[in-house]
C-alpha cells in the first residue's frame, strides 16, 4: 500500500522489530511474534498444554479480549508458560498487508491493544511460575516488561495531557 497510514505502520514495525524484539531477544525472549512474521516448532504447538488451551472457547469478556483479539500474542504466551523460547530473527524477511485507511487501522488497533495488555498481564500476574519453568525469562525481564506495561498504559495519556497543556 501507500499513504500516511501505510508509512506510519511500516516506521513502527521498523522499531517495533528492530528495538524491541531485538532486546527482548537478548535479555530473555520474545513476548509476541506476530503471525505475519511467524515460524513455529510443530512439537511446541502440539504440546498438549498448549493446544488444549488455545482452542478453548472464549466464556468470558477477558478471555475474549485475550483470546481472540490477538491470536498469535495469545499463542506465544501460552508457549513461555509452558517454558518454549520464542526468538527474533533480525535476518528474515516477512512481506504482509497493513491497513492502509484510518478506519482500518483503527479496527485493528482496536483489537490488538487489549490482547497485548490482558496477554502482557497474564503473563506479569503468574510470574513467580513464569521463571520457574522457563529458563529464558529472568527477574529483570519481568522488570523491563513492567516497565513497557507502565508506558503503554501512561504513555497515551502523558501525550493527551502534553497537546491540552499546549493548546492552553
Amino acid at each position: 500500500g501507500s499513504g500516511p497510514m501505510v508509512w506510519y505502520q511500516v516506521f513502527e514495525y521498523a522499531i517495533g522489530h528492530w528495538l524491541q524484539k531485538a532486546t527482548e531477544h537478548m535479555i530473555g525472549c520474545v513476548l509476541c511474534s506476530p503471525g505475519c512474521f511467524s515460524l513455529f516448532r510443530g512439537k511446541a504447538l502440539m504440546d498438549d498444554n498448549v493446544m488444549r488451551k488455545y482452542t478453548t472457547k472464549s466464556q468470558e469478556a477477558r478471555h475474549y479480549v485475550q483470546y481472540d483479539q490477538g491470536e498469535d500474542r495469545w499463542l506465544c504466551t501460552l508457549l513461555l508458560q509452558r517454558g518454549y523460547r520464542v526468538e527474533y530473527s533480525a535476518a528474515s524477511d516477512a512481506y504482509t498487508h497493513c491497513p492502509e485507511n484510518f478506519n482500518e487501522f483503527y479496527n485493528q488497533r482496536r483489537r490488538w491493544v487489549p490482547s497485548t495488555i490482558a496477554n502482557i498481564m497474564d503473563l506479569l500476574m503468574d510470574y513467580k511460575r513464569t521463571i520457574k519453568i522457563n529458563d529464558n525469562i529472568s527477574l529483570p525481564y519481568i522488570t523491563y516488561q513492567f516497565m513497557l506495561m507502565g508506558g503503554t498504559i501512561l504513555g497515551p495519556g502523558t501525550i493527551f495531557l502534553m497537546l491540552v497543556g499546549a493548546f492552553v
